[in-house]
């Protein structure tokens, strides 16, 4: 393991300081009223309602950190947050923005929570106005793993796919495109199913869904299913929750039926990968009862309900799949 030397620890620190700057970037909607425009910054400072000076300071700020173009005493917009973070762009991404604006206020809660122990009733996640832009984000970050996901998974006949919790459904229809003959159903919160509609409705394989709304320890799973989906699920739930859930999914597959966990696993340290170490910060501030699990707490969880023969693959940036099967 490679430490961090002092300078190195110190640059971390200041990197709050371009995070605060780029967020307020945001929250000010600077990217949506550049546009593909150029603007002054006293232009700018009218059309916000804010003050010159500060607008003023923002912009060079965003320029010095590449953010932004300026000509003369104008600004404007590079083609990355232009295409990102405008709103007036069709490759906008509304739930990455809304995360990243939402968590500068949740982190500031972190030193309380680490003093004083979580605060369940402030986790409101069934708020449609929380439920359908983070619906958005895990439909922005699915991006980045879903093809080598649905690859893993369509290495066998996957027939009826019941994907719990599965959000957008971004995971879903890239095996459904990947094997012609599956079928998905997609359970998740009516705020979440709203949004996996909008997303899924110019898709060929939107005619292969099904869509059952409800709370998972409450709503059917279905039985003889073939393959069931638990995606970045398992860290939201304690070990007696999760447990409940395998033991639903269990009855609900035939035998011989494949079980699919995908996760930011830890090792045994606990302290890697590093994504997956972090993530436990942030199962603490943003759920009741979650946190990160090793691959042998999980496993062990699953040989108590049932399952056996593992296989293991990893998508990357400290995400990785558990496959096992009912025996």
């Amino acid at each position: 393991m490679t430490f961090l030397s002092f300078k190195q620890l110190v640059n971390k620190i200041d990197q709050l300081e371009e995070a605060n700057i780029l967020i307020t970037a945001l929250e000010f909607r600077v990217f949506t009223h550049l546009g593909k425009r150029r603007l002054t910054s006293r232009a700018f400072a009218q059309k916000r309602r804010i003050h010159p000076e500060g607008a003023e300071a923002l912009l060079n700020a965003l320029v010095s950190l590449g953010a932004l173009k300026k000509s003369g005493n104008t600004f404007a917009n590079t083609a990355e947050t232009f295409r990102h973070f405008c709103e007036h762009s069709p490759q906008y991404k509304i739930g990455t923005v809304f995360l990243r604006k939402e968590n500068r206020d949740e982190w500031s809660h972190l030193l309380d929570i680490i003093k004083n122990g979580r605060n369940p009733s402030g986790n409101d996640d069934d708020d449609p106005e929380f439920r359908e832009p983070f619906t958005y984000a895990m439909h922005e970050r699915s991006q980045n793993f879903s093809k080598p996901l649905a690859q893993f998974i369509t290495r066998k006949p996957v027939g009826i796919l019941v994907d719990i919790g599965g959000g957008p459904g971004s995971y879903s229809a890239e095996i459904l495109k990947q094997d012609k003959s599956a079928r998905a159903v997609l359970i998740d919160r009516s705020a979440s199913l709203k949004i996996a509609k909008k997303i899924l409705k110019n898709s060929a394989v939107i005619e292969r869904f099904d869509f059952v709304s409800g709370d998972l320890f409450k709503v059917s799973f279905g039985n003889e299913t073939d393959t069931v989906l638990y995606s970045n699920i398992l860290h939201i739930y304690n070990e007696s929750e999760n447990l409940r859930l395998f033991e639903k999914i269990y009855k609900s597959l035939k035998p011989g039926g494949r079980f699919i966990l995908v996760d930011l696993f830890l090792k045994n340290n606990r302290t890697e990968p590093q994504d997956a170490a972090l993530f436990s910060l942030t199962m603490l501030l943003f759920t009741a009862t979650g946190r990160t699990y090793t691959f042998e707490e999980t496993k062990k969880l699953l040989k108590k309900s049932g399952f056996g023969k593992f296989t293991h693959c990893e998508l990357g940036q400290g995400s990785s799949v558990i496959e096992t099967v009912k025996i």
